[in-house]
């Protein structure tokens, strides 16, 4: 004996599952939109249509001997032969050559050969610095113009720590043509030292050499906020 389904419940099953179908690819439909939607979004842009220039400012600072006749040792000719009670000056232009304005100088020594010259406070070399408003005179040194200190005496022993130089406000200045004219006076103080057969006397001034390397250091002025 067979078995069967009747046409009447054919039809019944066959509804179902095409409303089963239906609803299964609305469900999934519903889906898709749901997840379309999710990442669907508006932007908007704005930008300057021709470019900023920044630019950043230079600080830039030289040495040199002054180019007066007869002044022109600066700090590569060497100095020979000093006794003590002796003075040698140098003089020196100092030019502040960068666009930035400098807030500050220092200056300090070092000795490459380290003798008593630097190692003694008292008996080793003293040092000043001096600055003359126009260039020194050629041959003589005179400043013709106004003379200050720009360092006070003190041991070359001091400035193997950098020291402040008091400069003119104006040498301080970001200009190619700026130059602080400067006259670096040594003294090798008076003194009494005695030699006994021959031998020289521990720590004495005579007979060395020093190597020095003198370094000038300016400092950025203060930074600043501008508005605009």
């Amino acid at each position: 004996m067979k078995l069967g389904i009747s046409p009447v419940l054919a039809a019944r099953l066959s509804s179902k599952v095409v409303k089963v179908a239906i609803i299964a690819t609305a469900v999934t439909g519903g889906v898709t939109l749901i997840s379309t939607s999710v990442f669907a979004s508006l932007s908007a842009t704005a930008f300057n249509t021709s470019g900023q220039s920044v630019s950043t400012g230079t600080l830039k600072l030289t040495q040199a001997a002054s180019g007066q006749t007869g002044l022109t040792g600066g700090f590569t000719t060497a100095i020979s032969g000093m006794a003590p009670g002796d003075q040698v000056n140098r003089f020196i232009d100092l030019t502040q050559a960068g666009t930035l304005n400098a807030a500050s100088m220092t200056f300090k020594v070092a000795d490459a050969n380290t003798t008593t010259l630097t190692t003694d406070a008292t008996n080793g070399l003293q040092v000043t610095v001096k600055e003359c408003s126009v260039a020194y005179t050629a041959t003589t040194g005179v400043c013709s113009g106004t003379e200050t200190t720009a360092l006070a005496k003190g041991s070359a022993n001091a400035l193997l720590s950098a020291q402040t130089l008091t400069l003119n406000s104006a040498d301080l200045v970001g200009s190619a043509s700026n130059l602080a004219h400067l006259k670096i006076v040594l003294d090798l103080p008076a003194g009494s030292e005695v030699t006994t057969n021959g031998t020289l006397p521990s720590g004495t001034v005579q007979g060395v050499t020093s190597s020095l390397t003198w370094t000038f250091t300016e400092a950025q002025r203060t930074a600043t906020t501008t508005q605009g």
